[in-house]
């Protein structure tokens, strides 16, 4: 009990000589401006960066993404084929970067994810919602159109599989974590996301017989 004491006494000891030193400075602070006759204090604060503009697909503009350019070809773009643009698959602690689009080798989820980058960076709406359930577009909007899509540092992670019932039928769900950058992100595709940022998702997928479909995405986990 002494000993507890002792150091609440010691703790005490310090706040007050932290509280003593703080008052030294906002004197010597005060007696500064007294003595100098400057009371404006026009204090500097660092600049804001300019920030981007953004499309929402509805002719408006939001912070922090670029417009659309729907007439250059990715393909063409020397700084983004520059970029790290294979898909890198976890499991169990295990990683392994797939630069040979070998995606069979790790199962059938990850040939889907292989298709479904691929639609993406094409630009191909169309082919991006065939990559959903029916059930998916229930809460959600199809994508119209979108631009070709710069994706690079994509990695898919596996989280999860169990056996369940999904439209009255019996069915295999797998759960992914797939994360990626953009490069000069349009939001035509992730409007939450800025140009060369990572924000997770998790995928859930649906395998009813040879067909693997997306049918929920989420910011966060749940069994």
């Amino acid at each position: 009990m002494a000993e507890q004491n002792n150091q609440q006494k010691q703790r005490k000891k310090k706040i007050a000589a932290a509280v003593i030193a703080s008052a030294c400075v906002v004197s010597v602070a005060g007696l500064f401006f007294l003595n100098t006759g400057d009371l404006s204090f026009n204090f500097e604060f660092p600049k804001k960066e300019t920030e981007q503009t953004v499309y929402d697909g509805k002719g408006q503009h939001r912070l922090s993404l670029y417009d659309p350019d729907w007439e250059s070809d990715i393909f063409e773009n020397q700084a983004w084929l520059d970029k790290n643009r294979y898909i890198t698959y976890t499991e169990n602690g295990m990683s392994l970067t797939l630069v040979d689009n070998d995606y069979a080798s790790c199962g059938k989820p990850v040939v889907m994810f292989g298709a479904y980058v691929d639609a993406l960076m094409h630009g191909d709406a169309e082919a991006v919602n065939s990559f959903y359930t029916d059930s998916y577009f229930e809460t959600h909007e199809r994508f119209e159109k979108i631009t070709m899509q710069k994706l690079y540092n994509i990695e898919v992670e596996y989280v999860s599989e169990k056996y369940d019932v999904f439209d009255g039928r019996n069915v295999v769900k797998y759960v992914y974590k797939f994360t990626y950058m953009i490069m000069e992100n349009d939001g035509t595709f992730r409007n939450d996301l800025i140009s060369d940022a990572m924000r997770p998702q998790y995928y859930t997928l649906i395998e009813d017989g040879d067909d693997i479909r997306i049918s929920d995405v989420s910011y966060v986990y749940t069994e």
